[in-house]
């Protein structure tokens, strides 16, 4: 299935009140909307997927995530490698290169590093309630779980500086979505096909190849981008209107409640709060079902933002996938907190909330794997 659209499949009328990113001149944008029920307002949060058209190009869907996490770079800068595998295999193998210069890849090695502490703690506290023969070693236990929730605070803050410093002009053609079964043939004109912004004034863009994922003929346009200044802090409001920033900032938030329970599980720490009952529960357990639970709330806005229709999963994306796995281990982690009120008097409360620290981890793990493959591969 191509990314163009027959201008049969699109319903012009379709199209949501708020639009956020600037178009070329020439770029008319068709169909768009988000997931969101107006009930749950829809109608104030920005379009997450859109159809825009091109005289030459005809019509081509645009998303916000491969957007935000800059699936539409097919050449490496530093190397110029073509990012685009043939194959999932091909695709496996850009795993081993370190894009150090993508915001996206640091987010998704952050959350890929951390969920495999997590699953050595869960391993830790659950394996001696598995097997009382073997001891349980407090301190390892104490301080991989700071060091896991340290690295998720890490990977959440990242996830808020990739949603900042997402590009403001609507990437077209090589910036689109596609299905699994997408046939490319990327090249290395498709680096040069962007679409400026209206307002720049210089760069020129490369002919377009009708079969390719590449951008329209425009160089009379005389357009450039100019070079993007990092943002370390924004207080725009247009980004409280956007899915992907919202559950950004929605997990940044709760990895930040989530660190207290990893810093008062320190070894000495824990061994002064845990004789009284109310602070254990307070500053330990308590921590866990909130920052969990924000966790479900992120990996649900995810999940939407993929998404057409809130009832209709996504599941040619890989976007999609990744908010499930997370969903996943997010109720895992939720779990451990919440069971853990009763560890001290249940043996089975302390085994099942030991046991859903290890199966939410190696949740997040799936999931921070694909994310890290889609980081490193143009959609």
């Amino acid at each position: 299935m191509s990314d163009t659209i027959p201008a049969a499949q699109h319903n012009p009328k379709s199209v949501h009140p708020l639009w956020h990113h600037d178009l070329h001149p020439s770029v008319k944008k068709h169909a768009s909307g988000n997931a969101l029920p107006n009930i749950f307002f829809g109608r104030a949060i920005h379009p997450t997927h859109a159809v825009l058209s091109h005289p030459t190009a005809g019509l081509k869907r645009w998303n916000s995530r491969h957007h935000r996490k800059n699936r539409h770079i097919l050449e490496t800068p530093t190397s110029g490698l073509l990012r685009a595998g043939r194959n999932v295999w091909m695709g496996l193998g850009h795993l081993t290169r370190l894009e150090y210069w993508n915001i996206s890849w640091w987010v998704a090695v952050s959350f890929t590093l951390g969920s495999v502490v997590w699953v050595i703690n869960g391993f830790i506290v659950f394996l001696p309630l598995a097997n009382p023969r073997v001891p349980l070693d407090m301190s390892a236990a104490g301080w991989s779980a700071w060091v896991g929730a340290t690295i998720f605070e890490v990977g959440a803050i990242m996830g808020v500086l990739e949603a900042w410093n997402r590009d403001d002009t609507a990437n077209f053609g090589w910036g689109v979505e596609t299905s699994l079964r997408a046939r490319t043939r990327p090249s290395r004109d498709h680096e040069k096909s962007r679409i400026g912004n209206p307002k720049d004034s210089s760069s020129r863009t490369q002919d377009l190849d009708p079969d390719s994922d590449s951008g329209p003929a425009d160089s009379d346009t005389g357009l450039e981008k100019p070079a993007r200044r990092w943002k370390w802090f924004s207080a725009d409001p247009k980004y409280w209107r956007e899915l992907g920033f919202l559950a950004a900032a929605v997990q940044c938030a709760a990895a930040t409640i989530f660190w207290i329970s990893g810093f008062t599980g320190l070894p000495q720490i824990f061994d002064a709060i845990e004789p009284k009952p109310g602070l254990l529960d307070g500053v330990y357990w308590t921590p866990q079902v909130v920052g969990g639970s924000g966790f479900i709330v992120s990996s649900v806005l995810l999940m939407l933002e993929t998404q057409h229709t809130w009832y209709k999963p996504a599941l040619t994306s890989l976007g999609w996938h990744i908010a499930a796995w997370n969903i996943i281990g997010a109720v895992g982690f939720t779990l451990c907190g919440a069971l853990g009120y009763a560890a001290s008097a249940s043996h089975g409360a302390s085994y099942q909330s030991s046991l859903s620290t290890f199966w939410g981890g190696w949740a997040f793990l799936i999931g921070s794997v694909i994310q890290w493959y889609e980081s490193v591969n143009s959609a």
